[in-house]
């Protein structure tokens, strides 16, 4: 009987260490499996935030985007409104579309770099464009007060000190001396109002820009200092319409994609705006007694205003230690505006200020070489409410909070052109007694200017006093 008992203590034993080291197995096995899912999930989240982003919605990834690590915006804050070549004869051309694939900007861009590289600084003097503009030479020219202290940073440079550090705090034209001769030492301005900025670079490994004459057929444009105009601001082009005094311009339509050949409806509308939503399933819809199309959830609202005007306005709360830098700021926008379907025109950065924890950018659009000009703005829902650009953004800590702007999109009008005589571009009618001015060649927009679907935009010559620009 003892034996018995024995045999069946040490049989029972077997077993429970044989279910222990199962246990411990499945243990052992349950923890493998969990290490292998953080593991997924970890790949995953890094592709979906870092890679891949084709099936995510983009504005709510902005939405939630707070200090973002790098800014991307360098390259388009530096971005000019306008290119102009002068062949040393006293006449000009003027790019601004697609000024970021031109051989201008590719050239300039070379020059800079290597300026920043080994440039040797020259001095400051008064400025003077009968100088400035008297020798082959490129000017790239911004819309804005560049801050030195960003502008290098455009060009691969680590730091903004190399401006900084010879007193220049801001600057709205560059101008390069183009070399005739290899042997030839390239000159860079930097112009900021009445003082100008000049250092210089050694031509080694550098090729030479090709200096071609300024064709006079079509438009061109002079010197208001080389012509000794009075009345104009020294810096200002003015344009002319060729040998035979006149030059066909072509003309621009406006379309709408929020409104249908019937009008506007909530249901429409808000297919378009979708976009702007994490999920659209949430958006509630409604038109106000004002004629506003409103879409919102929790934490976004979207307006359509019978002035055809967009606002995207989000109302995710602040982080309390998150700050961000101009470019981060800027580099939200210009990944907003890049996300959204029914921006098509080229833009480019008009303006902006600091206000508050962040920051305001007005945008403007280039079609055809020439800009959308708005002399008088763009009323949203009142008289006191004007857009004054055709894109206003306000970012707060890398985060877009109010998206503001005009709906329509802007094409060249395929099917005619209109012709641009030499009275047309006649200046003397918009001179100001007690203003300098400087002249802007564009498309203008005023409300009410365009009353049926047949009506288009034509090129016109508009005075923009100083202190307005």
């Amino acid at each position: 009987m003892k034996r018995i008992k024995n045999s069946f203590a040490r049989g029972f034993h077997r077993v429970s260490e044989a279910l222990r080291g199962t246990k411990t197995m499945y243990r052992r096995l349950k923890s493998l499996l969990i290490l292998i899912f953080v593991a997924l999930a970890i790949y995953q989240t890094g592709q979906l935030w870092f890679v891949n982003l084709s099936n995510r919605n983009f504005f709510l990834y902005l939405a939630d985007r707070w200090n973002p690590s790098v800014a991307a915006g360098y390259r388009e804050f530096v971005r000019p409104m306008r290119l102009v070549y002068g062949d040393g004869s006293g006449r000009f051309g003027i790019s601004a579309s697609g000024l970021m694939d031109t051989q201008q900007r590719a050239y300039f861009d070379t020059v800079l770099t290597a300026m920043f590289d080994r440039g040797n600084f020259i001095g400051s003097s008064e400025t003077d464009f009968n100088r400035l503009l008297s020798r082959p030479m490129l000017l790239s020219e911004y819309a804005f007060l560049m801050p030195s202290h960003v502008f290098p940073l455009g060009f691969n440079q680590r730091t903004g000190g190399f401006l900084t550090s010879r007193g220049i705090v801001d600057f709205t034209k560059v101008v390069i001396w183009l070399p005739y001769e290899n042997y030839d030492d390239l000159r860079v301005f930097f112009v900021s109002g009445d003082q100008t900025w000049e250092f210089t670079i050694d031509h080694n490994g550098l090729e030479i820009f090709p200096i071609h004459p300024v064709s006079t057929g079509s438009l061109y444009f002079v010197s208001a200092a080389l012509e000794g105009y009075e009345g104009l601001d020294a810096s200002t082009f003015v344009p002319r319409a060729g040998d035979l005094n006149r030059f066909a311009s072509t003309t621009v339509v406006m379309t709408n994609p929020y409104r249908t050949q019937v009008g506007i409806s909530l249901d429409f509308v808000g297919n378009q705006v979708a976009q702007f939503f994490d999920n659209p399933a949430t958006i509630n819809g409604r038109v106000a007694a004002d004629g506003v199309w409103t879409y919102s959830n929790v934490h976004t609202t979207v307006r359509y205003f019978d002035t055809d005007v967009l606002e995207y306005a989000s109302f995710r709360p602040r982080r309390q230690n998150a700050t961000t830098s101009l470019m981060d700021d800027f580099s939200a926008a210009i990944a907003f505006i890049d996300e959204d379907n029914h921006v098509v025109n080229e833009f480019f950065l008009m303006d902006f200020e600091c206000r508050g924890i962040g920051y305001v950018f007005w945008f403007g659009y280039i079609v055809d070489n020439f800009p959308i000009l708005m002399p008088d703005g763009w009323r949203v829902s009142s008289h006191d409410d004007i857009l004054t650009a055709p894109i206003e953004v306000v970012v707060e800590q890398g985060r877009v909070v109010l998206y503001r702007r005009l709906a329509h999109n802007f094409h060249i009008n395929e099917s005619g052109h209109r012709w641009i005589n030499e009275w047309d571009l006649d200046f003397e009618g918009l001179l100001d007694e007690e203003e300098i001015v400087d002249l802007r060649l564009g498309y203008t927009l005023r409300p009410g200017l365009l009353t049926s679907p047949d009506d288009y935009l034509r090129l016109n010559l508009y005075a923009v006093p100083l202190e307005d620009e």
